[in-house]
């Protein structure tokens, strides 16, 4: 067993205020625009000066998650509309429901392969210990840089309501696919054809609705989700490299599209997966630390729950009942939308996902207008900075 002085700090010693003034200092960091181009070559300066060795890795995606609905409801709606012409559209019917399916439930889905891609990159910066092989460790300490779209779904209102209101419209696109059937059967006529209009006019309301606050008022400006994250990030990784732990690998992961569907991090986790040893890996995803309290998430997933309870979120448990943590952290859940980590769930690499969520179980001012940094509260960036080292020693002390 191996003991290790743990230095504790106030502030890190890069200036999280500092990165947080510059990544809001663009008007959004949208994935595979020019100014998510910016804030990349930004971030690369950070992690430069932090010593890591950097580099990029590079993807294709959609700019945003519009052209995922567009591609869902628009398939849909055009297969809906040729049921009486062929029989053959409800196979098209329920080729986009499954679709739908598993990129609501947060698996990968090819539509996010349908046109247009662009290319967006994750920013990485590593430093190696240079240890033996058969005895390093390695922590991905993760955050997304990419802002949302303006969301009218994600209003104070429909937030609470939007995982409810989506798994209504995926129980309904699995019903349209009976509905189909039915009338390209020609049973139940004419009323499984008005059931039919009726669901074509739902889920176009849907696509509107879930697309318009982009369309009136672009991105968000992003500044707790995430750009808070993405302090945190740096920020541990700057605590950990002070402690000189041996051979801990460090890597510091900053995603972009992640809000189209987490796109980075599953192109990061399917390239580097293989190489790891799951006994000696472990992550950290930080996302939305600019409001209400740290949170340690436990569940997540719409339809499907996606539990959070491998070693690492334990320790983090553990850590939360302590005199130093109880009062500054929780547990909880999100099912609205998902984190990055999800990936590293999927593939039983142990997985910290940390977030800021207040009373009601949300999070203030996301995918809104409001998200600038005058509204950001550094408290939950910093409890989680705390506890991302606190989680780290423990689990090196643990597997010493």
């Amino acid at each position: 067993m191996h003991h290790y002085t743990i230095h504790y700090k106030s502030e890190p010693v890069y200036s999280a205020s500092s990165l947080l003034q510059d990544l809001c200092r663009l008007p959004h960091r949208g994935a595979a625009t020019p100014q998510g181009t910016e804030a990349a070559r930004l971030l690369q300066s950070y992690l430069t000066e932090m010593g890591a060795e950097v580099r990029t890795e590079s993807f294709q995606t959609p700019r945003t998650y519009l052209t995922i609905v567009y591609w869902l409801i628009g398939g849909l709606l055009v297969s809906l509309a040729l049921i009486p012409v062929s029989g053959v559209a409800v196979g098209l019917v329920l080729y986009f429901t499954v679709m739908a399916w598993r990129y609501f439930n947060w698996n990968y889905s090819f539509i996010t392969r349908f046109p247009v891609q662009y290319t967006a990159s994750n920013v990485i910066g590593s430093w190696s210990s240079g240890g033996l092989k058969e005895n390093r460790r390695k922590v991905v300490l993760m955050a997304h840089y990419d802002t949302a779209p303006v969301s009218l779904l994600y209003s104070p209102r429909q937030q609470a309501n939007f995982r409810v209101s989506l798994i209504i419209s995926l129980w309904l696109m699995g019903f349209s696919v009976g509905i189909a059937a039915l009338e390209a059967l020609k049973v139940g006529l004419p009323y499984v054809q008005y059931v039919r209009y009726g669901l074509m006019v739902y889920f176009g309301i849907q696509a509107v609705m879930g697309t318009l606050g982009y369309w009136l008022q672009g991105y968000t400006n992003g500044a707790s989700d995430n750009a808070t994250g993405v302090a945190a990030a740096l920020a541990t990784a700057e605590r950990l490299k002070d402690v000189h732990l041996p051979d801990l690998d460090i890597e510091v992961v900053l995603t972009s599209a992640e809000e189209v569907g987490m796109i980075g991090a599953h192109s990061y986790v399917e390239t580097h997966k293989r190489t790891w040893k799951r006994t000696q890996t472990m992550a950290i995803n930080f996302d939305t630390l600019g409001a209400g309290k740290l949170t340690v998430i436990e569940q997540t997933g719409t339809v499907e729950r996606i539990r959070y309870d491998n070693t690492v979120t334990q320790l983090a448990r553990q850590l939360l009942v302590s005199d130093r943590f109880k009062d500054r952290a929780q547990v909880g859940r999100w099912h609205t939308a998902d984190f990055d980590s999800v990936w590293f769930v999927r593939n039983r690499i142990p997985v910290l996902a940390l977030c800021g969520l207040d009373d009601q179980g949300r999070m203030p001012r996301i995918h809104q207008p409001a998200d600038t940094l005058e509204q950001v509260e550094t408290r939950p960036m910093n409890d989680a900075i705390d506890l991302a080292e606190a989680v780290v020693l423990k689990w090196i002390t643990n597997n010493g």
